[in-house]
């Protein structure tokens, strides 16, 4: 990327000319998600290079008026938040940062603001050199989860592994920040919903309640064990103020098949048995748990009587995640039935899982 990528020329300059504004089609893209021409890390270099050069002068001196200063400074917090960076300027607005400095005497400058940005952009950049092949946007996962409708996707770079949604993006959710050892925490989930664009300006308790909302209308409409997983764990997780419980995601594409199950078995048998998964979880240490609710396709014909074909393919499947890395919980949709105490089943299950 270049620092002219951020500006547009438009008509309307002094004597027919042009005028130099910053390119909003650019920067409202990269608020919604990754762009695959310029990676987050240069993005955030430039516009922290292009605030720190224009917020401490007047707008008439400025390559920016006040609203742009302020819409740069939008599209930065959000790639930070994408990158995982901490460090923040503590304004959202080029006023905002006059009344900063004059409560503080006029003692720190705009580069010191900026400097510990820099310095977590360096180290990022550091440890990505080493990483090896590098998924989207330099991350090491592609997260798409609380899918209702089957994505459409494509692999633009595969020696990177870069993926791009081209149908069915609006009817799933693609977690678009690196996973680190620490695992994904339902905290990390709860501020990339709250930096999403429909959420930004919600208060937090209607940011959370959306995102549980939007996570239960994904789940299977035919599997009610489904829902009540969920509602348990959202709870148990509310009860421990969510911060560093694990985020539990439903509807996972794992695996990615161009062609739909159906079209695949009028082909000849599918590739792969399942691609979508009722439930991800990424714990502490690079566990990757799956969790399953086996209804009665599983291991029965439409009319109730017993499929051996059906048992073994879902025991293959299992044999095949487990040897890919993952760790797979399977429970029975009977062991939702009311007479089964399900909820003390999935209060002793997660106060195991989770040590």
């Amino acid at each position: 990327m270049k620092p002219d990528d951020l500006f547009v020329q438009e008509p309307g300059g002094w004597g027919g000319g042009f005028e130099k504004h910053l390119n909003y089609d650019l920067l409202n893209d990269l608020r919604r998600g990754p762009g695959l021409s310029h990676r987050d890390e240069d993005v955030a270099y430039h516009l922290l290079c292009l605030i720190e050069a224009e917020i401490a002068t007047n707008e008439e001196h400025s390559s920016l008026d006040d609203q742009e200063v302020a819409d740069a400074l939008r599209c930065l917090d959000t790639i930070l938040g994408r990158l995982g960076i901490l460090h923040r300027l503590p304004f959202r607005t080029r006023r905002g940062y006059w009344e900063y400095d004059r409560e503080r005497g006029g003692q720190r400058d705009i580069a010191d603001l900026c400097q510990p940005i820099l310095a977590e952009l360096a180290d990022r950049e550091r440890s990505l050199s080493t990483a090896g092949y590098r998924g989207l946007n330099g991350d090491l996962k592609n997260v798409i989860f609380a899918a209702t409708y089957k994505p459409e996707i494509v692999m633009v770079d595969v020696a990177q592994g870069i993926i791009a949604i081209t149908k069915n993006a609006e009817h799933c959710l693609t977690y678009d920040r690196a996973i680190t050892a620490a695992g994904l925490t339902m905290q990390d989930l709860i501020e990339w919903w709250g930096r999403r664009d429909e959420n930004f300006l919600l208060s937090t308790d209607s940011q959370i309640a959306r995102l549980q909302a939007r996570l239960e209308a994904s789940c299977n409409p035919k599997s009610e064990p489904e829902r009540e997983l969920l509602r348990f764990y959202w709870q148990l997780a509310e009860r421990r103020g969510f911060g560093a419980m694990p985020a539990i995601l439903p509807q996972v594409y794992l695996h990615d098949d161009p062609l739909t199950q159906k079209a695949r078995d009028m082909k000849g048998g599918r590739v792969l048995d399942s691609q979508v998964r009722d439930f991800m979880m990424f714990l502490p240490g690079g566990r990757r748990v799956v969790l399953e609710i086996d209804g009665k396709e599983h291991y029965a014909t439409q009319d109730g009587r017993v499929d051996a074909s059906a048992y073994a393919k879902t025991a293959r499947d299992s044999r095949r995640l487990t040897l890919h890395g993952y760790e797979l919980y399977r429970f029975g949709g009977f062991e939702f039935a009311a007479s089964e105490e399900p909820r003390k089943l999935l209060g002793k299950f997660f106060a195991d899982l989770i040590v």
